[in-house]
């Protein structure tokens, strides 16, 4: 009996250590669309630390991006450095205040802003 205790103490302890290394998804204060040709809301605000998470819904390819085209200089940090494909997204974490205008880099006429407070 106290053997059985023991492992059940053992086990419950271990639960406790993997449950807490477990890292968790930032939680998005803004979620933008990407679905025909087009991100939506094209403007959106949130507070310096917050997530932006970018989702695609549209049968093509999205990759958003910093500005400028085809560099994306301005933020470098602020790019998945590779397409998000149909069915897929991708999560920023913005560490700077600013006012950050975004592009998609396959076609960068689609464009947005995004203000960080």
């Amino acid at each position: 009996m106290v053997k059985a205790i023991i492992l059940i103490s053992a086990l419950f302890a271990l639960l406790l250590t993997v449950t807490g290394c477990t890292p968790k998804q930032p939680e998005a204060a803004s979620v933008i669309t990407f679905e025909n040709g087009t991100y939506t809301p094209k403007n959106t605000s949130i507070k310096l630390g917050q997530t932006v998470t970018f989702v695609n819904k549209s049968n093509t390819d999205m990759w958003p991006a910093s500005n400028i085209h085809p560099t994306h200089g301005i933020y470098p940090e602020f790019d998945p450095k590779k397409a998000v494909g149909p069915g897929k997204s991708w999560s920023f974490t913005f560490t700077k205040a600013g006012i950050w205008k975004f592009h998609d880099h396959l076609n960068p006429e689609i464009t947005g802003t995004i203000t960080v407070h």
